[in-house]
């Protein structure tokens, strides 16, 4: 059973993303909670200020966090509860997810306050290098329609096998093809020999027979060939694993910008190496 937990800003944004880890649960079963955070600054203007203030805004996010749980849990037929938090977004939810034992955090490319200019906004971003949890952005315009192509860019790590066994596991109920693409440049490139190698191990480890296997030389830029990649490839979500030093900071660099066209229509799947 899946426990999912579910940041929202009751923005366009977080709706679209909830909309999309409750059609994600119908397959996968499990629970559902909505975390709201109050900021620091909202906090403490109340209690400087009129403290009532405070309190009507705790009561209205109550109500609407109430209400969605509701309509969740009547439309997709499993359990949704809320809570309440103060306190830094990105740290209060990283920080929640991990001590209570969430599988997965989903939420919104952007929020409230949104900036278009950015794909991925700041305080998404930050919550995926705080979360040892893995993180699954939601852009506004992804709709669920399945998982059928999923693709896990790699530059080769002693992690890849740890994070394709968890993706096996997510991903199982789906019946989802997994296209393996380890990417590189020109100077770094895996040879075919070491490549075949490591394709046996991988596949006798995880035992999935539905991955395919690709090794990609990019000449230029890193971030543009996996988009090119994933787009060929009709890929429903890019999973990345995230760690230092790796591309994934060259990939993550340029999708705060408008570079990375695919990740404002798709979903981006992010584990940690100490996940």
């Amino acid at each position: 059973m899946d426990k999912f937990l579910c940041p929202t800003d009751f923005s366009e944004y977080s709706n679209n993303a909830l909309e999309y880890a409750a059609k994600l649960l119908q397959v996968r079963k499990g629970t559902m909670t909505l975390i709201h955070i109050f900021s620091e600054k909202e906090f403490t203007h109340a209690i400087e200020g009129e403290k009532s203030e405070f309190d009507d805004l705790k009561e209205y996010a109550k109500s609407k966090l109430s209400g969605l749980a509701a309509e969740i849990e009547n439309e997709y037929g499993f359990d949704c509860d809320f809570v309440l938090s103060i306190g830094e977004v990105n740290n209060s939810i990283s920080k929640y997810a991990e001590k209570n034992d969430y599988d997965l955090i989903v939420m919104g490319t952007q929020g409230n306050g949104y900036d278009r200019k950015t794909i991925i906004g700041s305080r998404t971003m930050r919550t995926v290098e705080k979360s040892k949890v893995p993180v699954m952005t939601i852009p506004l315009e992804a709709e669920f329609k399945g998982l059928n192509s999923v693709v896990y860019a790699s530059d080769y790590s002693e992690f890849d096998k740890i994070t394709m066994q968890k993706l096996v596991s997510f991903i199982y109920s789906f019946k989802s093809r997994i296209r393996f693409v380890h990417v590189s440049h020109s100077k770094n490139v895996m040879s075919e020999k070491s490549y075949e190698e490591f394709k046996t191990e991988l596949s006798s480890f995880l035992g999935y027979e539905k991955i395919s296997y690709y090794l990609k030389e990019y000449k230029k830029n890193i971030s543009s060939g996996v988009e090119e990649f994933v787009n060929e490839q009709q890929g429903d979500l890019l999973v990345l694993l995230k760690r230092k030093r790796n591309f994934f900071e060259k990939i993550m660099g340029n999708s705060v910008s408008t570079e990375i066209t695919y990740l404002s229509t798709h979903p981006l799947l992010i584990y940690h190496e100490k996940s």
